[in-house]
């Protein structure tokens, strides 16, 4: 029962933040002003996530999590806060993020075998990547609350037939039902944006999560392809950008995504409800392949990879045309 209750209370936080900022973004200024960048038009709220960071500290607090997993996640949201106010520059973020990464790894893997420690860089960069891969996903309504109403759901499913810590179970239901409190806000046209307060810390604890719970190296990867067509749809943009010869830092409009929805036209809520239904489908397919081995369960994201390169092509191509 007090599970249940601590689940109903981050819900309605994440909820709660993403109305308050809603209502009163403009007074703290916090808003998206849109530009020839943005998917979106008019001045919008952001900074919604801030809900969601709410209900992560909530939870951090009543499960009794490690301070080296929780304190880092909110510095990072913290300032990740900080820069939906003011302009932040990239190697400040990079340095704090690298930084929290660190502090959290360090700690966990020190409690393992010595040998978990080379595995430190590895682990830091992935950490760091998914949560920014999560902000730079985050760029139409839904989309970012509705990923992570998927992946945290089906990490915490997983996690119980693992018969993982219940104390990382818990989170990861609450951090999903704080995002579908977010979503009342965000869907299907948006009131607030989660901003980077909760985008980035979303794809921090998503990551850091995925690393604690695992079992195994086989576990790890199961759980990061839950996640998967963020992955897929960041590297294929990042081939283009670098084809292109463009500047990874600065903003644009080339995920597949955001194609869909500015150069073809379809309404925000569809393409995230559809990114959620390939997101949930994937989920089914990864955790059924994971019982035939890592072999397999590597030439299942080849060959998604491969279906997934091949339409992205296609819709850059119908897109220019």
């Amino acid at each position: 029962m007090d599970y249940f209750l601590y689940l109903l209370v981050a819900m309605l936080l994440g909820g709660g933040g993403a109305w308050f900022v809603s209502r009163y973004g403009l007074r703290f200024n916090i808003m998206d002003v849109a530009n020839e960048r943005s998917s979106h038009s008019g001045s919008i709220p952001k900074g919604g996530g801030v809900g969601i960071l709410s209900a992560f500290v909530f939870m951090a607090l009543i499960l009794r999590l490690p301070l080296f997993f929780w304190i880092p996640c909110l510095v990072i949201s913290l300032l990740s806060f900080w820069g939906d106010r003011q302009e932040l520059s990239v190697k400040l973020r990079l340095i704090i993020q690298f930084g929290c990464a660190l502090v959290a790894m360090i700690a966990f893997l020190s409690s393992k075998a010595p040998a978990f420690l080379l595995l430190l860089p590895f682990a830091v960069v992935f950490i760091v990547g998914t949560a920014n891969i999560y902000n730079f996903m985050d760029g139409i309504d839904g989309i970012a609350g509705i990923t992570s109403v998927v992946g945290f759901g089906t990490m915490a499913f997983y996690g119980s037939v693992l018969g993982a810590d219940q104390t990382y179970i818990v989170l990861s239901a609450g951090m999903a039902l704080a995002s579908f409190g977010f979503l009342f806000f965000n869907l299907p046209k948006a009131k607030v944006f989660m901003g980077d307060v909760g985008s980035v810390l979303a794809g921090f604890v998503y990551a850091l999560m995925s690393i604690f719970i695992a079992r195994d190296f086989i576990d790890f990867i199961c759980m990061a392809g839950f996640i998967l067509p963020f992955y897929l749809d960041e590297f294929t943009t990042i081939c283009v950008r670098l084809r292109l010869k463009e500047s990874l830092a600065k903003p644009h409009r080339r995920h597949i995504y955001q194609i869909m929805v500015n150069e073809m036209g379809f309404e925000h809520w569809k393409v995230s409800v559809l990114y959620g239904a390939v997101q949930a489908m994937i989920c089914c397919i990864v955790i059924f392949i994971k019982s035939k081995g890592v072999m397999a369960l590597f030439s299942c994201y080849a060959m998604l990879g491969l279906v997934f390169i091949l339409l992205s092509l296609g819709i850059r191509r119908k897109a220019v045309n």
